[in-house]
C-alpha cells in the first residue's frame, strides 16, 4: 500500500529582478526544483506502506498577482486575511485555503532578507488562520549567498511556525 502526503511548499521570496551584480532573478527557483526532485525521489516506508508526496507550491508572485492571484483581493500587505472574509472570500482564495487546510505537512523554502523572514512569506502564511496549520509537521529550507546560508531566517521562521502550528 502507498501513503501519499499532501505536502504544501511555501516559497518565501517574491523577488523577481536580477541584482546589479548579476546572477539569478530568483535564486529560490533552483532550491525549489531541488526540493521537488528530492521529494519525488524520496523512498520511505512506514511499516509495509511506501510514503510519497503530492507537492503543491504556493508562490507569493502567483498568489498575489493582480491578474488572477488567489489572494489578489487582499494583496501582500495582508489587508484581508481569509479567516476575516467569511462569505465574501473569492472562490480562488477558498480553493487555496482548502489546499492549506487539507495539507498533511508543510515545507517552507525561504531566503534570508535583512537577517529575518521575508515579508512575502510572512504575508502569504498569515492569510490563513493558525488552525489550518495546527499539529502538522513542517520543515524549513533556507538559502542565502552569505556564509550563513539563511540560518538567521531559519531561526526566525522556526519561532513563527512554532506559534502558528501549535496554538
Amino acid at each position: 500500500m502507498s501513503i501519499t502526503l499532501k505536502t504544501v511548499v511555501f516559497l518565501g521570496s517574491a523577488r523577481n529582478v536580477i541584482p546589479p551584480w548579476g546572477g539569478d532573478a530568483r535564486l529560490g527557483d533552483r532550491v525549489v526544483n531541488w526540493v521537488k526532485s528530492a521529494l519525488s525521489l524520496r523512498s520511505s516506508q512506514l511499516g509495509e506502506d511506501k510514503i510519497t508526496h503530492d507537492v503543491y507550491i504556493i508562490d507569493p508572485i502567483e498568489v498575489f498577482s493582480k491578474d488572477d492571484g488567489a489572494l489578489s483581493y487582499s494583496g501582500g500587505e495582508l489587508s484581508a486575511p481569509t479567516f476575516f472574509m467569511g462569505d465574501k472570500l473569492p472562490e480562488k482564495a477558498k480553493a487555496l485555503q482548502d489546499i492549506v487546510r487539507n495539507a498533511d505537512c508543510y515545507l517552507i523554502i525561504s531566503p534570508e532578507y535583512n537577517h529575518s523572514i521575508p515579508p512575502a512569506l510572512s504575508s502569504v502564511m498569515g492569510h490563513f488562520g493558525g488552525s489550518l496549520y495546527k499539529c502538522k509537521p513542517s520543515g524549513i529550507v533556507t538559502y542565502s549567498p552569505s556564509p550563513f546560508a539563511g540560518m538567521r531566517a531559519a531561526m526566525a521562521i522556526q519561532v513563527s511556525v512554532y506559534m502558528i502550528c501549535t496554538k
